[in-house]
């Protein structure tokens, strides 16, 4: 990822320059890899800093009510908001009367009807709002979801390792029986060595990943279905990190792994779900835990550093559910009208008096870190002027020669494995 990363970067350079900057400068150092700036307080609490988070996200909230325009995330913000005690029903980004979360999860429902992974995501999010998915804006996602299932193999959708695992913690979440069949389907998905891929049929030892582990382990715990928990919990410890996290593969194969704060978020989530202590002796690399390495990758502002490539909406909508302590499907404690603080918003003004919960102690950073970062998301040029304006044939070979190269890296250098990190089923 290291070498996609460092790619990437170097072509950016070479496209916002001028030819004849390009031409002149040959040597000029490339855009650095961003790192992570000033880091949210060590002294904040759990419910603060899903607080903060969770600022970083209503900032981050589209016109149209989305996170990115996706429904994993947005259901993802929805859940995540419920599980730290806001109420989703206030989730509508920094301008007054603006699209809700919720509306565009509605929407967005309807192009995901034939997705068992994506309809049951989306009941989450409308079961941990407090609202009925058999009701929800004139929409009966629980038909939707039974209408996927094949009765004859105990599949939802193409049976994949999300589509069957969303599809039960959908059910379970609205209150319905999920079928034996269904569990056992989910369980015959598992792997030699106890994990889980993201695919519809188990693969070799070594090809699992974290996510679909975590994600598969807490729809089986949910239906109180054990029989798999050991095996999956070897798993996942083989895949700790010395710093405490977890990355979606423990693998080399397409680089050094690392820690990354979606992960991170999903390991945790599956721990507590399995009625483990992620602080415990057992999950614990020294003093580091998978606690330790979430935190750590928090900034000022509340977003979440991925490794290598900055904060992002995709990163920090996982996170304040974890922080809260709340695996899929397990109830969460609204207060009915308290909304995120809005700390990142623009405008914002502190309340007098404010009041308890989880907004109280938020600790509020600025957008942009005091080193003049860009602001998460962009993309810095090269920008300067060249007083060398030549830009004949020489400069645009060079320029041409120089794309070219970097496009070879990158195609060689491991895209695929940061290709996987950003389309994980969400």
């Amino acid at each position: 990822m290291r070498r996609l990363l460092v790619a990437s970067a170097i072509l950016a350079t070479i496209l916002t320059m001028p030819i004849g900057a390009a031409a002149a400068s040959p040597t000029a150092s490339p855009t650095p890899i961003p790192t992570p700036g000033p880091t949210f307080s060590a002294a904040a609490t759990d419910s603060q800093r899903a607080a903060g988070a969770l600022d970083y996200l209503l900032a981050a909230q589209s016109p149209d009510g989305s996170i990115d325009k996706s429904l994993g995330e947005t259901a993802d913000y929805i859940i995540g908001a419920a599980a730290a005690g806001y109420d989703p029903a206030t989730l509508a980004g920094c301008t007054s009367g603006g699209t809700s979360a919720l509306a565009f999860l509605a929407t967005a429902s309807d192009a995901a009807k034939s997705d068992a992974a994506q309809t049951g995501k989306a009941s989450l999010a409308v079961v941990a709002a407090g609202l009925d998915p058999a009701a929800f804006s004139g929409r009966d996602l629980v038909a939707r979801l039974a209408s996927l299932y094949h009765s004859g193999t105990g599949a939802y959708g193409d049976g994949s390792t999300y589509a069957q695992a969303f599809a039960i913690l959908a059910l379970h979440a609205s209150g319905g029986t999920v079928a034996p069949a269904a569990t056992a389907k989910l369980i015959a998905l598992q792997d030699t060595d106890g994990s889980w891929s993201y695919g519809k049929a188990p693969v070799a030892a070594g090809g699992g990943d974290t996510n679909s582990t975590g994600i598969a382990l807490m729809a089986l715990d949910a239906s109180g279905v054990h029989s798999a928990d050991a095996s999956a919990l070897a798993y996942l410890a083989t895949q700790q990190l010395a710093d405490g996290g977890f990355p979606y593969q423990n693998s080399t194969a397409f680089g050094t792994p690392a820690s990354d704060p979606d992960s991170d978020s999903i390991v945790l989530q599956a721990l507590v779900a399995a009625g483990q202590d992620p602080a415990a002796a057992a999950w614990s690399k020294g003093a580091a835990t998978v606690v330790t390495s979430l935190k750590a990758a928090q900034s000022i502002d509340g977003g979440f550093f991925f490794p290598g490539s900055g904060e992002s909406a995709f990163t920090a909508s996982q996170v304040p559910a974890a922080l809260a302590g709340v695996p899929y499907g397990a109830p969460s404690h609204i207060r009915t009208g308290v909304s995120v603080p809005g700390t990142q918003c623009p405008g914002y003004v502190p309340a007098a008096s404010p009041s308890a919960g989880p907004s109280q102690d938020v600790v509020v950073g600025p957008a942009a870190s005091p080193s003049g970062d860009a602001a998460p998301g962009s993309t810095a040029g090269s920008g300067g002027s060249s007083s060398n304006s030549g830009g004949g044939s020489g400069g645009l070979g060079l320029w041409v020669l120089a794309a070219a190269a970097i496009l070879v890296v990158i195609l060689a250098g491991g895209g695929s494995w940061f290709y996987r990190a950003r389309s994980r089923p969400r």
